[in-house]
């Protein structure tokens, strides 16, 4: 699923035009909005043909694209600068860093299923502000350099669900993940050290019940990390790690907790059809409903309703 470009401002049609400049069958992406952070485009890149031809050019801009493969990708002819470039090949969970300021140029050979993040510099400097560092001058894991990098493969296996079904993926989820990326990818490739902090220290009585208000007011998902640390007064990576420490999981995951258990009150409370609980209670549609109730109960809505009306 693509978004119209046409839509969208000139710095996120950016993420379109990287994940686009390459030949896929498949092609995802969901992107990061949270204001006033840069926003982070995430894709989803796949090709099961092989010979897919050569990538198309794009405009260079202080931004990066950091590849991560999805399954053992090797066979490419690579280009910087029109010059041959040494690159090695990648088994799945690996991870090169393509610096969008040179010129990149490739020849797919083998099939691939990879997933781009469009990262400008201008995210890496707010991360860098709210790890309390030093700006991280560039990103470089160059495609000779490529490393196995289990973070952003977790990351990315995480994001698969959202990017094949974005109408059922949460704002707050992919501000979450947005903001792991960008802090992992500063300390693992910007060369910028992070200082030992204290262990992290909750959120305040009155910042927990504020959050907690806020999310269930907006149960549909459509509120950002960074309203809520608005409203209780933090940074969007402060308030992250002290929800998480006061409640014991992301803030995200709450919120699914929160609909699952309204989700129960219906059902076990009248009649009201599933297709209906699922809008009261903000999944996107049935279906999501009914897979997210049974991933976390462990059984499908109607056979609870039986067991406990």
């Amino acid at each position: 699923m693509e978004e119209n470009a046409s839509n969208l401002p000139s710095d996120l049609q950016s993420n379109l035009q990287y994940s686009a400049h390459m030949p896929a069958e498949v092609r995802q992406t969901i992107i990061s909005r949270a204001l006033p952070y840069a926003p982070i485009g995430i894709s989803r890149v796949r090709s099961d043909r092989r010979n897919t031809g050569m990538t198309d050019p794009y405009e260079r801009e202080p931004a990066y694209l950091v590849v991560l493969q999805l399954r053992p990708f090797g066979e490419q002819n690579l280009w910087l600068a029109g010059r041959p470039a040494p690159h090695v090949p990648f088994d799945a969970g690996w991870l090169a860093v393509y610096d969008l300021e040179r010129n990149w140029v490739a020849d797919l050979i083998g099939e691939y299923d990879c997933m781009q993040f469009y990262i400008p510099q201008s995210a890496l400097d707010e991360t860098a502000a709210d790890l309390g560092v030093r700006p991280a001058q560039r990103l470089h894991c160059p495609p000779h350099m490529a490393t196995s990098d289990p973070v952003v493969h977790h990351l990315s296996r995480a994001l698969l669900p959202a990017l094949a079904h974005p109408e059922q993926a949460s704002t707050l989820f992919i501000d979450h993940m947005a903001l792991a990326l960008r802090a992992h990818l500063v300390q693992a490739y910007g060369g910028v050290q992070v200082p030992a902090r204290r262990v992290q220290p909750g959120l305040s009585p009155w910042q927990e019940r504020r959050a907690k208000e806020l999310i269930m007011a907006n149960l549909d998902g459509e509120i950002s990390l960074e309203a809520l640390a608005a409203a209780c007064g933090l940074s969007r990576g402060h308030f992250a790690k002290a929800f998480r420490a006061s409640i014991g999981m992301p803030p995200h995951r709450w919120m699914v907790l929160q609909r699952v258990e309204l989700a129960k009150h219906y059902l076990s409370h009248g009649a009201m059809p599933l297709g209906e609980v699922a809008q009261a209670c903000g999944f996107a549609d049935q279906s999501h409903f009914a897979r997210t109730f049974g991933r976390v109960v462990g059984t499908a809505p109607a056979a609870w309703r039986r067991l406990h009306r």
